[in-house]
């Protein structure tokens, strides 16, 4: 295992332990953490964990930035990529937003 496949594997790894799932392998490496069930508490222990198993300094901030397992890893690599932005409260509510315009419009409480 090369050290990148080594450090994608621990991030792997603390995600599947913080979000409860038994097999690492489940985890999957370009889905946002908020999108597969992740919250900003479990972040915060994502953020610990990582801290721990990697012995290196993050901020909480990064993971929210970088919120896939392999952009994480790469931060960690030192070699972070350009992210898109994290969901988050605005992008919520403008697809709320969009959904309440087309049920309005349509009248029969339907979505699309």
């Amino acid at each position: 295992m090369t050290p990148e496949e080594d450090l994608l594997y621990r991030v792997q790894q603390a995600w599947a332990t913080v979000l409860a799932v038994e097999s690492v392998e489940s985890i999957p490496l370009d889905t946002n953490f908020l999108e597969i069930g992740g919250n900003s508490l479990l972040l915060v222990m994502l953020w610990e964990d990582l801290q721990e198993a990697t012995s290196q300094v993050l901020k909480v901030s990064d993971l929210f930035r970088h919120g896939t397992v392999r952009s994480q890893a790469a931060l960690l690599a030192g070699t972070p990529t350009p992210q898109p932005a994290p969901v988050g409260a605005s992008a919520r509510s403008q697809l709320l937003g969009r959904a309440r315009r087309t049920e309005f419009a349509t009248g029969d409480g339907s979505v699309g």
